[in-house]
């Protein structure tokens, strides 16, 4: 007796699940009721924005909603209490930046960016990407930076970014966005500055800003020479940026050109013996950038 029941009792409840199988797939294929005034009783979830970094300037972002960090250093940072310096800026004012001199000239340092390099220097691993105006401007071949070509007076502003995919290859340590001055982003009339100092140093430079309607106009012009504190370390730069600009009420048009032209040695590593002997020898000779 006792097993027939336990048969009765399974054959139950097997017929009455199987009894309610069929009524829950029809529930699952029924449409939701309509809400009134014909919108759909669906669940709607409230926007979402992804932002993400871009390398051209004047994206309008609050660097606060960036996913990453970032600093910036203005015309004013840059020029500290002297005349504007934007790698001396960088490295004095920034944690995670240094600067190392391998070939000997001060205007051929070897940037470190989060332990990645950008340098003039051939050969070296590249790790850091270098914009101007949102173009690139490390060299197509080695990715080499040559810094001697950017006139410092002529930064509006350095962006310091983070590693990102979209600042392209050899960017692990990061991207260096560089904006340059224009009629409508600095003070319009010039300025004009002549400075000196040991070893031969002598810097001028200039730039004038002036804008008439839509249309607006900025140059600015360096000549350094310096004979340098070692043998055969002498720099001399000439270099001439101009930019033509035309500013509408949405529309913003910009062409620019930046000419150089740089004589820079460099006395690079000597043997300890030797500099021991005389502090401005050089090993070898001459090592010239042109």
């Amino acid at each position: 007796m006792f097993e027939k029941r336990i048969g009765r009792k399974v054959l139950y409840l097997a017929s009455v699940t199987l009894c309610f199988l069929p009524a829950r797939a029809v529930l699952a294929q029924t449409a939701p009721e309509a809400a009134p005034g014909g919108v759909s009783a669906g669940v709607q979830a409230e926007d979402i924005t992804v932002i993400g970094t871009s390398p051209l300037p004047g994206s309008g972002i609050d660097r606060d909603r960036l996913p990453a960090a970032t600093a910036i250093l203005t015309a004013r940072d840059l020029q500290g209490a002297g005349t504007a310096d934007m790698l001396h800026a960088l490295d004095s004012r920034l944690a995670g930046i240094s600067l190392n001199a391998p070939a000997g000239n001060p205007y051929q340092p070897t940037i470190v960016m989060n332990g990645f390099q950008a340098s003039p220097l051939q050969g070296t691993s590249q790790g850091v990407a270098v914009y101007l105006d949102g173009v690139r401007f490390n060299q197509a071949f080695g990715d080499t930076v040559n810094w001697d070509l950017i006139p410092d007076l002529a930064i509006e502003r350095v962006a310091v970014e983070g590693p990102n995919p979209v600042f392209g290859l050899n960017a692990l340590g990061g991207a260096l966005n560089v904006r340059m001055k224009n009629a409508f982003n600095t003070a319009a009339g010039g300025e004009a500055d002549l400075s000196g100092g040991s070893f031969g140093r002598i810097v001028a430079q200039g730039d004038y800003a002036a804008r008439r309607g839509d249309w607006g106009f900025y140059v600015a012009g360096r000549e350094v020479h310096e004979e340098g504190w070692r043998d055969l370390q002498s720099t001399d730069i000439q270099s001439l940026y101009a930019d033509l600009g035309w500013k509408g009420q949405a529309t913003e048009v910009h062409g620019s050109l930046d000419l150089a032209n740089s004589v820079l040695n460099g006395p690079g590593t000597s043997p300890v013996e030797l500099l021991r002997a005389d502090p401005r020898a050089q090993f070898t000779a001459p090592n010239q950038m042109a």
